[in-house]
């Protein structure tokens, strides 16, 4: 093995590492993602402001701690939000039990791209009634003169010759 060769493979060897870690820490592991799906349905008992998984404080992040623990114990997301809802009481679920709203997320988007659609419909329908309209000639200019006219033929004669 040549000398030459040995840099190129450590480099190699230290980007599929960094490689791999990387996608590690990208990917969390369903146990991850059930913590945070338990803390993101809480909210922080020391203020009643923001939900557990983004609130920064010293009990936000000892009760992540310990919904994560309690679940890599075998507890399940469920037990752990009631016990945690038992001992801070109701006002501590951001979302009521059982109780998902993106079903109703989906359901309101679907209706709001319904009803654009339609709107959408309806103006195209317009739009192209429009192009096909006969336009409306101008009235014929009349050939009678009156006193407004003469009047106004005098006003620009005066502007000419100034």
């Amino acid at each position: 093995m040549s000398r030459t060769h040995l840099p190129s493979r450590a480099i190699l060897a230290l980007l599929l590492a960094f490689t791999a870690a990387s996608t590690a820490l990208a990917h969390p592991t369903a146990q991850e993602d059930r913590a945070r799906a338990v803390s993101s349905r809480l909210i922080a008992p020391c203020c009643y402001q923001q939900t557990l998984d983004v609130h920064e404080s010293e009990l936000a992040t000892a009760l992540r701690a310990e919904i994560a623990s309690r679940l890599r114990a075998g507890e399940s997301p469920a037990q752990v939000e009631d016990s945690l809802v038992e001992r801070y009481g109701e006002r501590v679920r951001a979302v009521p039990r059982d109780h998902d709203t993106r079903a109703h997320v989906l359901v309101l988007v679907a209706l709001a791209m319904l009803v654009a659609a339609g709107l959408l419909g309806r103006a195209m329908r317009r739009w192209s009634r429009w192009e096909g309209a006969v336009p409306v000639a101008a009235p014929a200019p009349s050939k009678d003169r009156d006193a407004w006219d003469e009047r106004l033929d005098a006003e620009l004669r005066a502007l000419d010759e100034a």
